[in-house]
This record gives structure tokens, sequence and C-alpha cells, in this order.
């Protein structure tokens, strides 16, 4: 009877290391925690993900930096203008550096959550490179 209870107990033991090692296995590398604070691409488990903190990118970006300088709002005819090329300079940058590394999705810090020890590039700087230059 001993014997029997032991051997079950093994059996248990075994399936739960086997199922617990066939889990982390199975478990992406990255995930998206965030859809809303996705800048490039798209999906829920991206293969080659990378980081910036997007409030840093657009401080650089001299259309961006006009409009704060001006203190213009939404009620200025400017404002839109500006706006729009801001928003085609950052996004050009995004679609040039994950073009360049490759990246399938950048997303704001936090957004993505990294599994199994892996590490999520920052592509901040690269990105502040990008948008101060381009254009010019």
């Amino acid at each position: 009877m001993r014997r029997r209870r032991y051997l079950l107990w093994a059996m248990s033991l075994l399936i739960c290391v086997v199922t617990g090692a066939q889990a982390d296995e199975t478990k992406p590398d990255f995930e998206v925690t965030d859809d809303d604070q996705v800048y490039y691409g798209s999906g829920d488990t991206p293969d080659a993900p990378a980081i910036c903190r997007a409030d840093d990118v657009w401080a650089k970006i001299p259309e961006y930096k006009k409009i704060v300088d001006d203190d213009l709002d939404e009620d200025d005819a400017e404002y839109h203008l500006l706006m729009k090329k801001a928003t085609e300079r950052f996004e050009s940058a995004l679609e040039d550096l994950a073009k360049r590394e490759e990246y399938d999705l950048i997303a704001e810090e936090g957004a993505i959550k990294a599994n199994n020890g892996k590490k999520i590039p920052d592509g901040t700087d690269d990105l502040v490179d990008l948008v101060s230059r381009s254009g010019e």
C-alpha cells in the first residue's frame, strides 16, 4: 500500500514538473501589456520588439517644439499644420528604426513584458536622432 502511494505521489510530481516545463517553453518571449501604447506594429506577442520614451522623442521634434514655444493650442490653425508634420516625422522615424533594426513592434516603455529573461532594446536615443535630423 505504501509503495503504491509513493508511486502515485512520484507520478503526480513528475506530471507537474513536465507540464510546468512545457508551460515555460510555450510562453512567448514578449507580451504586449498595453495596446494603447504601441506606436509601431501590432500583435500581442511580438518576436522582436523595442521600447521608447515617446515624451523624450516628441520633445526633440522641431515642429512640436514650435507648438510648445509659441504656446499654440487646438484653436490655432498653425497648431494643426505643425502637429500633422510632427506626427509624420514621428511615424517616419518609427518606420525607419523598425526597418533598420528589424523590430516588429515599438511601444512605450512599460507596455511590453519580457519573459524568460529576455531584454527589450530601448530605441529612444535612435528615435531622437532620427526626428532631430529628418526633413532638414
